[in-house]
């Protein structure tokens, strides 16, 4: 039981790497965060954010149901975010992204890429 236990431990620092990944591999200049909550700001905190050509945008959602972020044009989706869970988009194009809570589209948010 002991060494199960052992290579189980071993295993932890990859499982880590995981969480990081989706950032790292996208190659982001800075890394942004969008929290979905429902305190103060009941959605999107901040709901509007400026961020540069290359930034990265990684929403969490700190509810306990399910949400997403889908851009109003598609040109992103996080994919349905689990309580805790989180998601990581690059922005390569200049302008204005207005997005959407898929599963409660009254939420919104929008995010302005700068050159």
């Amino acid at each position: 039981m002991t060494e199960r236990i052992a290579r189980l431990a071993a295993l932890v620092p990859f499982g880590l790497l995981g969480l990081l990944a989706p950032a790292a591999a996208q190659d982001c200049k800075t890394t942004h965060e969008v929290e979905i909550t429902f305190q103060g700001a009941r959605g999107f905190k901040p709901r509007e954010l400026h961020v540069r050509v290359g930034d990265c945008v990684r929403w969490v959602n700190e509810t306990h149901i399910e949400h997403s972020a889908v851009a109003v044009d598609r040109s992103f989706h996080t994919g349905t975010l689990m309580p805790g869970s989180a998601n990581v988009i690059k922005f390569d194009t200049p302008g204005d992204v207005p997005y959407t809570c898929g599963p409660h589209p009254p939420m919104v948010g929008k995010i302005v890429v700068e050159p």
